[in-house]
C-alpha cells in the first residue's frame, strides 16, 4: 500500500504541473494526464508480458524488442524528474503513435494499431484541452495515406500488406478518419462550453467578492475558487489534508462551535447552513467571514454528499460596526451636547435634526424623540428669532467648520448661551451630507465674565476718583512745604525736616500718578 501511495504521489507530482491554479481546462487536462498515466503504466507492464511472450513464440523478436522499448520509454516519460509537463505529454503521444504504426506494420488488423490511432485523438484532445484539435486527424490521415501507398506499390512484405487490398484499406482507414474528425469537432465544443461556464462562474464569484468552495464529503476533499488566494492569500495547491488544514485556519475560539453547527446540520437533514467565524489569512491576520452553504443530499437516502458554500469577507463590516458602537457610546455619554442635522435646508433655510445625544436632553430638556425630524430653530424659542440668523445661514453655505456663540432657549423657555463648534460631514464624493454640532452651555461662564467686566469698570472708576481726590491734598502739602522752606532757612533742623516732608510728598505724588495711569 505504501509503495502504491508513493507511486501515485510521484506520478501526480511529475505529471500534474506546478501551477497554483486549480481550475479551468489547463488544470483538468494536467489532472487527466496524471490520472491516465497512473493507471496506464501498470496496465502496459501487465500487457507487456503476454505480448513479448507471443512475439517470441511467433519468432517476431523485433516486435518483442519494440514492445519493451515502448514500455521503457513510457516509464522514462513518467518517472524522470526535471521535464516540463508539456514535454511529458508530447513524448507520451509520440510513443503511442510509434506503437500504433509498429502494431499496424507487424500485426495489421489482428493488432490494435487502428484502435490506438483512434484513441490518440481522444488522448490528445484530453491532455492538451482541445488545442489544435485537428492535428491528430491530419497525422492519422498521413499515416493512412502512407500505408495505402505502401499497399498499392507492395512496399511492405508482411503484416498489413498481406491482409488488405488498397480498396479494403481505403474503406477501413476512411472510417477511422471520419470518426477522428467527429471527435475533433465535438470534444472541443464540449471543452469550450465547460470553459465558458467556468468563466461565468468565476466572473460571478469575482463580482460578489465571495470565495466559493465545494466539499466532497465522501472523499473528504475540498476545492476553492480563486477567491481563496485573492481574498485570503492562500495558494490553492497548498490544501492537502482538509481537516488539518481547516483546523489550522479557523480561529481556536470558533473551531468547536463551527464543528458542532456543521455536524448538527448534516445530521438533522438541513439543506441550508450559515456560519460566522474568523479565518486565518496567509499574512497571519484573521478576517471575519460570513459563510452561506447549501447541503446536497442523496435523493433516495437523504445522506449528505456535498456541501457548496460561499465565504464572504465581512471584516470591514465588523470593524465598522465596532467603530459605530464605540462612536455611539462616546456620543451618548459625552458631557457636551451633540446635534446632527441634514445639510440640505428646506425653502425656509431650516435644517432637520437627525440625532441628539443624552447631554442635549440634559441641557435643553428636549428628549431625542421630541426633536428628531424637527428643525434646529426649535432652540431659538418662540417669538425669539436670532439676530444673526442670516449670518449663520451664510456660514453654512461656505461648507466649512466654524464656531459661534448664540442665545438658545430650553424647553421650559429658559434662556441660555450656547457655544457651538460646527463641522461638515462629507461623503466619498466630497459632498456635504450632514452637519455635526458640538454644543456647550456657557451661560455661567458668560455671566461670570460679564460680572468681572462690570467689576473692572467699577474698580477703574473708583481708582480714578480716589487717585484724583488724594492728589489734591498731596499737591497742597507740596506747596506748603515750599513756602515753609523759604521761612526756615536760618534753622538747620527745621530745614532738614522740611526736606523729608518734601521728598515724602513727591513720592506720594508719584504713587498717585501711577494709580491714575493704571486706571485709564
Amino acid at each position: 500500500m505504501r509503495i502504491w501511495q508513493a507511486y501515485k504521489s510521484t506520478i501526480t507530482q511529475n505529471c500534474s504541473g506546478d501551477s497554483a491554479q486549480l481550475h479551468g481546462l489547463p488544470y483538468w487536462s494536467n489532472k487527466l494526464f496524471a490520472t491516465m498515466m497512473i493507471y496506464l503504466f501498470p496496465l502496459f507492464l501487465i500487457a507487456l508480458v503476454p505480448g513479448v511472450y507471443m512475439s517470441i513464440i511467433s519468432h517476431l523478436y523485433t516486435l518483442a524488442a519494440f514492445d519493451i522499448f515502448i514500455v521503457v520509454s513510457i516509464t522514462a516519460s513518467v518517472l524522470l524528474p526535471g521535464m516540463s509537463i508539456k514535454a511529458r505529454k508530447s513524448w507520451f503521444i509520440g510513443l503511442l503513435y510509434l506503437l500504433a504504426v509498429g502494431l499496424l506494420y507487424y500485426l495489421g488488423w489482428y493488432g490494435p494499431g487502428l484502435l490506438y490511432l483512434l484513441a490518440l485523438t481522444f488522448f490528445c484532445l484530453l491532455v492538451f484541452h482541445g488545442e489544435h484539435p485537428f492535428c491528430t486527424v491530419y497525422a492519422n490521415a498521413v499515416i493512412c495515406v502512407s500505408v495505402g501507398v505502401c499497399i498499392h506499390f507492395n512496399l511492405l512484405k508482411n503484416g498489413i500488406s498481406l491482409q488488405y487490398t488498397l480498396g479494403s484499406w481505403i474503406a477501413v482507414s476512411s472510417n477511422l478518419i471520419i470518426l477522428c474528425t467527429v471527435i475533433a469537432i465535438l470534444l472541443p465544443m464540449l471543452f469550450n462550453g465547460l470553459q465558458q461556464s467556468n468563466n461565468r462562474f468565476e466572473t460571478a464569484a469575482q463580482a460578489t467578492s465571495d470565495t466559493i468552495w465545494d466539499w466532497d464529503i465522501a472523499n473528504d476533499t475540498i476545492v476553492y475558487n480563486y477567491g481563496m488566494s485573492h481574498v485570503f492569500g492562500h495558494q490553492l495547491n497548498e490544501i492537502r489534508d482538509v481537516n488539518k488544514w481547516l483546523k489550522n485556519k479557523l480561529h481556536p475560539a470558533d473551531l468547536d462551535l463551527i464543528n458542532k453547527q456543521i455536524a448538527k446540520a448534516l445530521k438533522n437533514g438541513d439543506t441550508l447552513l450559515q456560519l460566522s467565524y474568523r479565518f486565518l489569512c496567509a499574512d497571519g491576520k484573521y478576517k471575519h467571514v460570513f459563510d452561506r452553504a447549501f447541503i446536497v443530499r442523496d435523493s433516495a437516502t437523504g445522506t449528505p454528499i456535498r456541501v457548496i458554500g460561499a465565504m464572504q469577507d465581512t471584516t470591514r463590516q465588523k470593524e465598522e460596526e465596532q467603530w459605530l458602537r464605540l462612536t455611539e457610546s462616546a456620543l451618548r455619554y459625552a458631557t457636551d451636547a451633540v446635534v446632527i442635522v441634514e445639510a440640505e435646508p428646506n425653502s425656509s433655510q431650516q435644517r432637520k435634526i437627525v440625532y441628539v445625544n443624552e447631554a442635549f436632553t440634559y441641557i435643553t430638556g428636549y428628549s431625542q424623540w421630541e426633536v428628531t425630524d424637527t428643525f434646529i430653530d426649535i432652540l431659538w424659542g418662540a417669538n425669539n428669532p436670532l439676530p444673526d440668523t442670516g449670518e449663520m445661514i451664510d456660514t453654512f453655505e461656505h461648507n466649512g467648520p466654524f464656531e459661534v456663540e448664540v442665545i438658545n432657549y430650553k424647553k421650559n423657555g429658559e434662556r441660555y448661551w450656547s457655544s457651538k463648534s460646527v463641522s461638515p460631514v462629507r461623503d466619498n464624493t466630497g459632498k456635504t451630507t450632514h452637519w455635526i454640532s458640538i454644543e456647550r452651555d456657557v451661560t455661567q461662564l458668560k455671566d461670570h465674565v460679564s460680572a468681572v467686566e462690570k467689576q473692572n469698570i467699577q474698580l477703574k472708576e473708583i481708582a480714578w476718583t480716589q487717585a484724583h481726590i488724594v492728589r489734591a491734598p498731596v499737591a497742597r502739602i507740596m506747596g506748603l512745604a515750599d513756602l515753609l522752606s523759604d521761612h526756615l532757612d536760618h534753622n538747620p533742623d527745621a530745614t532738614e525736616l522740611m526736606k523729608f516732608i518734601t521728598v515724602s510728598a513727591l513720592e506720594l505724588d508719584d504713587i498717585v500718578r501711577e494709580i491714575i495711569k493704571k486706571s485709564e
